[in-house]
């Protein structure tokens, strides 16, 4: 089991102090992420326990890194990751190690709602399972990740390959980093429009679904059910949709839901989110909660918006884990 330090030592709020939490979204997915988890620490082995409970199936057994179909379909990866983030999260609370402004990207904002209190953990773990379901359903279509490139660029290829509607940015990660998110040969056509304009890297990060953008609207409007039946709560701290990409001081409970089902089918505006929070907290340590570094390495070329850290690691992650403990607390 690992070493948690019981006494929480809250962060000061003032801008050299203040932590923020960020939960990434499914392209941080990897076969460990739960399996080394609960292999350390007992704690969490009950967590995924529960879960399974839950859920109805065994989920230790299936977020094996033998498994094979580990991530076979888009619900087990929805589930994974989001399981793997709240395991972090308690892992650093059991620390004592707290953070009055979180956000997540993507289904990383699920865990995000979790932690400021307007989703419990049981029931955003049903909306997940279901929303999964839905996207599994949904229309076909791929995300690619273009790199180095402004949005505008983006945005005016698309419009002048008369392809809205078919295509969008559907994640404004950074300045210089954009994903395209929709119809296959869609998606293709602008990318190797840009490719004629300018040298850039193309990755195909997702090879069957269009999230965040056009075509997914019909996975939003089914979505919008599921989040009706979920309990939602005025949020206890500031809430960070990813589709506004600004801080909800006082949000309301079906303002989130709406923000939940726009960003089905909607952009993920993370470069505005994380701006707008180190424009109030200048000097920001942004702690990526999850499996691996995603987040994290998003941070420079050109857009640091604060200092960075990560509960993941590829090697020795218990070992990381705790060093990243320490110095959080001796930071705080």
């Amino acid at each position: 089991m690992m070493e948690a330090t019981t006494a929480a030592r809250p962060n000061s709020l003032s801008p050299a102090g203040t932590l923020v939490f960020m939960f990434p979204g499914q392209s941080s997915r990897e076969p460990r992420m739960i399996e080394k988890i609960i292999a350390a620490d007992s704690d969490s082995a009950a967590t995924v326990a529960r879960a399974s409970a839950i859920l109805g199936r065994d989920l230790a057994a299936h977020y094996r890194a033998a498994n094979e179909a580990i991530f076979a379909c888009n619900r087990d990866i929805q589930i994974g990751v989001f399981l793997a983030n709240h395991l972090h999260l308690s892992l650093l609370q059991r620390a004592g190690i707290r953070a009055d402004w979180p956000l997540g990207l993507s289904l990383g904002e699920y865990n995000h709602l979790i932690h400021i209190g307007a989703l419990s953990f049981e029931d955003a773990l049903q909306v997940i399972d279901e929303r999964g379901r839905l996207y599994d359903e949904g229309p076909r279509g791929i995300m690619v990740s273009v790199f180095p490139i402004e949005a505008e660029m983006v945005e005016n290829v698309i419009a002048a390959l008369g392809l809205s509607g078919r295509v969008a940015v559907g994640l404004y990660n950074t300045p210089r980093q954009q994903v395209l998110s929709g119809e296959r040969d869609a998606v293709h056509q602008v990318v190797a429009a840009l490719e004629e304009e300018t040298l850039i890297d193309a990755v195909e990060i997702e090879p069957r679904i269009p999230m965040h953008a056009p075509p997914f609207a019909p996975v939003a409007e089914r979505l919008r059910a599921v989040l009706d039946r979920a309990p939602m709560k005025p949020p206890r701290l500031p809430y960070v949709p990813n589709t506004r990409g600004t801080i909800l001081d006082a949000a309301a409970a079906d303002q989130i839901r709406d923000c939940l089902v726009a960003h089905v089918c909607e952009p993920v505006r993370w470069q505005n989110s994380i701006d707008a929070i180190a424009a109030r907290f200048p000097g920001a340590c942004f702690v990526e909660v999850g499996p691996r570094s995603v987040l994290y390495n998003m941070f420079g070329r050109g857009w640091s918006p604060g200092r960075r850290a990560r509960t993941d690691a590829a090697k020795e992650w218990e070992a990381h884990f705790r060093a990243l403990t320490e110095e959080l607390r001796d930071a705080a």
